[in-house]
């Protein structure tokens, strides 16, 4: 299992290693198939913000926390992801799939193919039931318009069609109280 370590705005220390090392070599009795294991420790004000998130045999797994103290921000965040790495476990099991097609343990899918290829297929552990469509008109506007907009309607997100690139986006209200922007790209 490689893990790596990212520090935004603060050092990793070797004391934050020692403590976290050995319990992300523990996420392995929870499930044996984990690739890698990223943890990214950041500092705005005086939170720290712990990202642990975790690759499972293809499935990202991703919980954060933050509070005034690393190690502590660390342990809650690695709490809901062995919480989250059990769940994901019990759906494998629970509908009689202890290997995805396609995975390191099955290199053969059903429909025979191996390798690459199988492995880039859409896989899904439950069925996704879509229970209202919206259609909606894309008009041209700046992102601060589509802020404002996002802002009347009392939502969270809102897709716009870019006017100046002339592309479709997205802005969301992040945690922080701050904006975000998702430009999508084809590729």
């Amino acid at each position: 299992m490689l893990v790596n370590y990212q520090g935004r705005n603060t050092e990793i220390t070797d004391a934050f290693r020692r403590h976290a090392d050995p319990r992300i070599e523990g996420l392995s009795q929870y499930f044996e198939r984990i690739a890698d294991v990223r943890i990214a420790v950041s500092q705005q004000r005086h939170l720290m913000t712990v990202e642990i998130t975790v690759n499972a045999d293809g499935t990202l797994i991703r919980a954060e926390d933050r509070s005034p103290d690393a190690l502590s921000s660390f342990d809650k965040a690695l709490e809901r992801v062995e919480r989250q790495i059990r769940k994901y476990k019990g759906k494998l099991y629970s509908r009689g799939r202890q290997t995805r097609p396609g995975s390191v343990d099955n290199p053969e899918s059903e429909s025979g193919e191996t390798g690459d290829s199988a492995a880039a297929a859409p896989q899904q552990l439950d069925e996704v039931r879509i229970v209202r469509t919206k259609s909606h008109v894309l008009k041209p506007m700046s992102p601060e318009e589509a802020v404002l907009q996002m802002e009347m309607l009392g939502h969270d997100f809102f897709v716009f069609f870019n006017g100046e690139t002339e592309q479709v986006g997205v802005v969301y209200r992040r945690r922080d109280g701050d904006y975000g922007l998702i430009e999508p790209s084809v590729g």
